[in-house]
């Protein structure tokens, strides 16, 4: 017995088929267009009258995680973004080797569960850059999330292949209350200091790398994407392509930025005379042939500047700090970052509301 069922959904109308089949769960999939879910139908129940159905039962005993895993690395996960890539990757190792082995069958709501307790009660493994030897600090609520949603998208995945039926997931509880919103900025001699210590850096190239993050809010990714063709000095910007939303965004290069970049540009082409071949990288390694990697030095830097509790990426919390403080709205901050919604950007507002008191206030004081 088959059904076809309409659905509206915001991505528009879809059509969920079902088939019965006596002794099993029943067989669902869902098309976009009418005509494949009837199409689907009748292959579907031709196959279960010839005797060649498998149903998804069946597939979950012949397969294994690690099948979903190999085949989610082939087919989905090189059309996602390069840092997507690198943050599911770390998870999906963990997943392969820690659930790899078993048939889908076997994998259920209990033994999710006690891999998540297990991995909740676990260290981080990921050590500090400064000290490699130093005891890793216990996983955060926020990581669990994440480990536990990817675990939840490889098995939804198996079941959209058909090598599962029920997503076990649907009973496992959701990690919650993940608090995202943390705000580290530097402060004015906590600027001074790290920008004294880059530019007193070994590495020439810090230093720019450093003021267009400050200047710019951009992450340090799309900072080393960066080409020579994609810097106007003209013009006063530069593109950054391949961001981590996927879309591409011009930022604009001015004042100081604009006076370091002239800089580097001129250390730049004395720089890429040893290279073998021209380099289409403006922050360039030794060779040419990738970016330069300022891990290491810009440790060192910020040791030397003893600013403690600080990451590079918070150069871009305080690039959005500082334009909250002068002034800037919420829709102005997530412009510049490039976040498509505001949700982001509500961690600067109590300093975006700050800088409107003190403007009301000192009005007030001049018209009474």
């Amino acid at each position: 017995m088959a059904s076809i069922e309409k659905r509206e959904r915001k991505a528009g109308t879809v059509y969920r088929a079902k088939v019965r089949v006596h002794g099993m769960p029943p067989i669902d999939k869902t098309f976009r267009r009418l005509s494949d879910a009837k199409l689907w139908v009748q292959q579907t129940e031709a196959a279960i009258h010839r005797g060649e159905f498998k149903s998804a039962h069946q597939e979950a005993k012949r397969h294994t995680l690690k099948d979903v895993v190999d085949r989610y690395r082939r087919e989905i996960l090189p059309n996602k973004a390069a840092s997507t890539q690198r943050s599911e990757s770390t998870c999906v190792k963990y997943w392969e080797a820690e659930l790899g082995d078993y048939a889908l069958s076997y994998i259920d709501v209990k033994l999710i569960n006690e891999k998540l307790q297990a991995l909740a009660q676990s260290r981080d493994a990921r050590m500090s850059e400064e000290n490699r030897q130093k005891a890793t600090k216990p996983i955060s609520k926020r990581t669990l999330k994440h480990y536990r949603d990817i675990l939840e998208m490889l098995l939804k995945h198996a079941g959209r292949w058909g090598l599962m039926g029920a997503n076990p997931m649907e009973g496992v509880g959701r990690v919650t209350k993940v608090d995202n919103s943390r705000v580290r900025y530097l402060d004015d001699d906590e600027r001074e200091a790290l920008l004294k210590a880059c530019k007193a850096s070994d590495n020439k190239q810090l230093y720019p790398i450093v003021v267009f993050a400050l200047s710019t809010g951009s992450r340090l990714g799309e900072i080393l994407k960066l080409q020579l063709a994609d810097l106007d000095l003209k013009r006063g910007s530069a593109i950054l392509r391949d961001t981590k939303n996927g879309e591409t965004r011009v930022v604009p290069v001015v004042e100081h930025l604009a006076e370091v970049l002239k800089g580097h540009l001129q250390w730049r082409e004395t720089f890429c005379e040893k290279m073998d071949e021209p380099t289409p990288w403006l922050f360039p390694r030794r060779d040419g042939r990738a970016a330069i990697d300022i891990r290491k030095a810009w440790v060192n830097a910020r040791d030397e500047a003893k600013i403690e509790d600080f990451r590079f990426h918070d150069l871009r919390h305080s690039a959005a700090s500082y334009l909250a403080m002068n002034g800037a709205s919420l829709l102005e901050i997530a412009a510049v970052l490039g976040h498509k919604t505001l949700q982001m950007v509500k961690r600067y507002s109590h300093l975006s509301e700050d800088h409107t008191r003190d403007i009301v206030t000192k009005m007030n004081k001049n018209i009474f």
